[in-house]
């Protein structure tokens, strides 16, 4: 899926009871809607890692999609991870308080 502001969402279920979830571009209110619509639909599988490597800008709407979907992720009994990302996500995670594992979501760790 992908929206005008060239943001990207690409989702790998080739792993059993996990799936991958690679994000690109501009990860903001509008494109938001993409990101929790694919982790919607993977939540069911268990542990859902988030590639946002290729991230290049993240608003307080990503973040509060973010913990809203993985609380609702390990309410089912799965597990969101927040996997490689890219220094501008690791920033604001850090300036959120939110670069450390949560009850939202675990923080994998990775240098960005």
């Amino acid at each position: 899926m992908s929206s005008p502001q060239g943001f990207t969402v690409e989702i790998d279920e080739s792993e059993g009871d996990s799936v991958s979830i690679l994000v690109k571009g501009e990860l903001d209110m509008s494109a938001t809607p993409g990101l929790t619509e694919a982790i919607g639909r993977a939540k069911d599988r268990g542990r859902i890692t988030l590639d946002l490597s290729g991230v290049t800008f993240l608003d307080s709407s990503a973040i509060g999609a973010l913990v809203a979907c993985g609380r609702e992720v390990s309410e089912g009994g799965g597990r969101l991870e927040i996997g490689p990302r890219s220094d501008i996500v690791n920033r604001v995670l850090e300036i959120t308080g939110l670069a450390e594992t949560s009850e939202a979501f675990d923080v994998l760790p990775g240098d960005g």
